[in-house]
């Protein structure tokens, strides 16, 4: 007979890619039973990625009706196997209600640790994520794969489908995405300097593609102004010069998929860009930025850099507000 299994998966984009390795082992671990995957709100637009399984979508933030709608799911849902791959606190209260159910967790040692000591106790496996002390680890990439005990390595994860859109990608390209925060936030550049970035890049890449956050309107269409613009919304490209730069307005999902699987390199702030592109095996340069204060704001970012950070093959460079101290320091590493 048939298994239930459930796995929990509704945090970021970014997130998804981290696990994407854990899932396919849990679909190889229990390929014969029946999966599903509660995604979120955000990630949700990558589930052809595991086609194999079924998907259902909770809020990023878990609502009382969400919680509500988890506990009766697993009253009357007979599942067997429970897979905690997004770290919130309500999900580790519930192997305490059903303790016929193997809960495998992700857990975080932190000030504020998920979940407590008492309810540790009633998880069947965990893997912890230490972000406390600062010593050698592994990424979490390599923590959740090894909370799924299976030697098994069929790929369930789908990386081909077909594309509807009419936009013709170069042969060689680089893909960047405009990311607020870093670029405004961080750094404190302006548009006009991100342009002159792009322009920088344009003299040692012949086609850059890149992107930016979706429903910003005032910034998607400032860069809609500046450069040549293909819109996946309504299907038309926009040529206004010969630079072999162009703006993919409105890119996401398998869209967005498509485009970094067909990049050349990925030059891009540290999140979902980079981490799709470390699992389709790309070149990447990942850009970064940090606000350090005191000896604790250093710690705190080593600790997550090292987290976050993929095992290997992972390059990165450390932007100045200074543009032109970054453009030197770029020159060295591209």
């Amino acid at each position: 007979m048939s298994k239930k299994v459930l796995i929990f998966k509704n945090d970021r984009t970014g997130d998804l890619f981290v696990s994407l390795n854990a899932i396919n082992k849990i679909i190889n671990k229990h390929s014969n039973d029946h999966i599903d995957i509660f995604l979120s709100d955000v990630n949700h637009k990558f589930s052809f990625l595991f086609p194999t399984i079924n998907k259902k979508i909770l809020s990023m933030k878990l609502s009382i009706t969400n919680k509500i709608k988890i506990f009766f799911y697993l009253l009357f849902n007979n599942v067997e196997t429970v897979y905690i791959l997004t770290p919130k606190q309500y999900y580790y209260f519930l192997p305490f209600f059903f303790r016929k159910i193997k809960f495998y967790a992700i857990t975080i040692k932190s000030i504020k640790s998920r979940p407590s000591n008492f309810f540790v106790k009633y998880l069947y496996k965990y893997s912890q994520i230490d972000r406390i002390n600062i010593k050698k680890r592994k990424s979490s990439y390599e923590i959740q794969s090894e909370l799924i005990d299976t030697n098994l390595n069929k790929n369930y994860l789908n990386n081909d489908f077909l594309i509807n859109h009419s936009f013709n990608y170069p042969k060689n390209f680089i893909f960047f995405h405009y990311k607020r925060n870093l670029f405004e936030n961080l750094l404190k550049w302006n548009l006009e300097t991100t342009c002159k970035f792009l322009d920088f890049l344009n003299t040692k890449y012949e086609n850059i593609l890149f992107s930016s956050e979706l429903n910003d309107k005032k910034i998607n269409d400032f860069f809609s102004s500046k450069f040549n613009t293909y819109d996946y919304n309504n299907g038309k490209e926009k040529v206004l010069n010969k630079k072999g730069i162009f703006f993919l307005k409105n890119i996401d999902g398998f869209d967005l998929f498509d485009a970094v699987k067909k990049s050349s390199k990925i030059i891009s702030p540290e999140g979902i860009i980079t981490h799709m592109g470390y699992y389709l095996n790309k070149p990447i340069l990942a850009l970064m930025h940090f606000n350090l204060y005191n000896r604790q704001d250093f710690i705190n970012q080593i600790i997550s850099c090292k987290e976050w950070f993929p095992p290997k093959n992972y390059s990165f460079i450390v932007l100045k507000k200074d543009f032109d101290q970054s453009v030197t320091k770029l020159l060295k590493r591209i």
